[in-house]
């Protein structure tokens, strides 16, 4: 008698948060091309495992229907601003991990808050000279629309968790009870850049994962802590129209001062400090050629530089 061997059973991807097995969830069409989007059993993420559509999703990094990314940051720097300060780290370094344009870098600057950006992708147009790597010193973290961009949430908060005191979140949860997430406007698959989505639980698990306590408002903003939450920062998430009054009052009490004039005044240092290179190697050009034609010596032979800020 033939024996018979079984097949195989085919594993299906992991979860990007627990690492379950992902069952299938719906078909979704991504940027028109017909894409399964699979569902973890066991804490709730929805996830595309493969997104191979990414370089043509991001040839062009900021979307043009994104039209609240000032508005977002604008208010996101006042939150961030009060409960960094309520968390007393407001002359802690900060980073804004997927900073974009480095709008809200610029705001926080302004606000007294010494942050750096990070950003692989878009220009930077407002944070020149502020720009950092996640794997330096900073005691406080920002991700704001990032997260649901991840393939990898796991992977960047092991790396921000070896040094940061706090990462702040913005990214909006799964409604309760929404099976069809085509219904959902976070989904945007004509776009086809938001490849992670998240419940309450599958945020926890990343945090027990890092060692960070979760602390969250239950719709799109959330805390990764060493300690437990002050009761003021908890006011402030949970009610962000607290962030301006709290923000002010806090930003007295630390004696904080605005980086405005200051980053101003150092961008003015190094554009005259690249003019009197530039003009140095004009000199420099002229000596030269001078020395071509009587057959002497090259003399005066100066590189332009440029001085950034530290980071």
């Amino acid at each position: 008698m033939q024996r018979v061997v079984p097949l195989p059973v085919r594993q299906g991807p992991a979860c990007r948060a627990c690492a379950e097995t992902l069952a299938p969830h719906q078909r979704v069409a991504i940027r028109g091309v017909d894409t399964e989007l699979y569902r973890c059993p066991q804490c709730g993420l929805f996830e595309f495992p493969e997104p191979d559509w990414l370089d043509a999703a991001y040839s062009d990094p900021i979307a043009d229907i994104d039209v609240g990314l000032a508005s977002r940051c604008v208010m996101l720097s006042g939150v961030i601003e009060a409960i960094v300060r309520a968390e007393r780290l407001g002359g802690e370094r900060l980073l804004d991990y997927g900073g974009g344009l480095g709008l809200l870098t610029r705001l926080c600057r302004d606000r007294g808050l010494d942050m750096r950006q990070y950003e692989p992708m878009a220009a930077n147009l407002f944070a020149q000279g502020l720009e950092a790597s996640p794997k330096s010193d900073f005691a406080v973290v920002s991700l704001v629309e990032v997260f649901e961009h991840l393939t990898d949430p796991l992977d960047v908060l092991s790396l921000l968790s070896e040094k940061a005191e706090l990462v702040i979140v913005s990214t909006e949860l799964v409604p309760a009870g929404l099976d069809d997430l085509t219904k959902w406007h976070y989904l945007v698959p004509d776009l086809g850049q938001h490849v992670t989505f998240y419940t309450v639980d599958a945020l926890r698990r990343l945090a027990q994962q890092t060692g960070y306590q979760l602390t969250t408002d239950g719709r799109g903003l959330h805390v990764f802590s060493r300690k437990t939450l002050s009761r003021r920062a908890r006011a402030v998430l949970n009610r962000p129209r607290l962030a301006p009054v709290l923000a002010k009052v806090q930003r007295r009490r630390d004696h904080a001062g605005s980086f405005t004039l200051a980053d101003a005044a150092a961008i003015q240092e190094a554009a005259n400090g690249a003019k009197g290179a530039v003009a140095d190697n004009g000199a420099s050009a002229v000596l030269l050629a001078r020395g071509r034609r009587s057959g002497g010596p090259a003399t005066g032979s100066h590189r332009p530089t440029y001085k950034r800020s530290e980071v």
